[in-house]
């Protein structure tokens, strides 16, 4: 199901298919800066992986994973941490950058042309962001060809 909406059709749309799904375990998937984090704290219960993964690292885990540029190297030991760290419960979405076990996934994509808008406010690098963009779009594509999972995709409009 694809739907394009704004902040609060995000947040209503999410609240929606969350309560459709209150017994399962959710992902709610973005790139940095799509807005991730102001939606997680207007919809109660939502978990953010940043929140849950932090406090698991150890600091040569943390500084590896904070170098800059973003690469794949640096998202592929990300994926492994959080793979082997972090589960989802149902009634509790997890907003992440990586698909974990789950039974819904909810793609918040976003163009580039919002997302250099976003990064710019925010200070990040747009490189950065689309190279995580790319790697998001990436593990959502594999995981809707193998099955399994309901997917619902929404396009961020502000």
């Amino acid at each position: 199901m694809a739907i394009q909406t704004s902040a609060q059709e995000t947040i209503n749309t999410l609240d929606a298919i969350f309560e459709r799904h209150r017994n399962d375990r959710i992902c709610v998937l973005g790139t940095t800066c799509c807005g991730k984090t102001t939606l997680l704290r207007q919809i109660p219960g939502c978990v953010d992986l940043d929140d849950e993964l932090w406090p698991q690292l150890t600091q040569e885990e943390a500084d590896f994973i904070s170098r800059k540029p973003w690469t794949k190297e640096i998202g592929d030991f990300i994926d492994r941490l959080v793979y082997e760290r972090i589960s989802v419960k149902p009634g509790h979405p997890l907003f992440t950058t990586i698909i974990v076990e789950c039974d819904v996934v909810i793609y918040l994509d976003i163009s580039e042309a919002l997302l250099a808008e976003h990064c710019k406010k925010r200070g990040n690098s747009f490189t950065d962001a689309k190279n995580v963009k790319d790697a998001v779009e990436g593990d959502w594509n594999h995981h809707r060809e193998k099955g399994g999972k309901t997917f619902y995709y929404l396009c961020v409009t502000e």
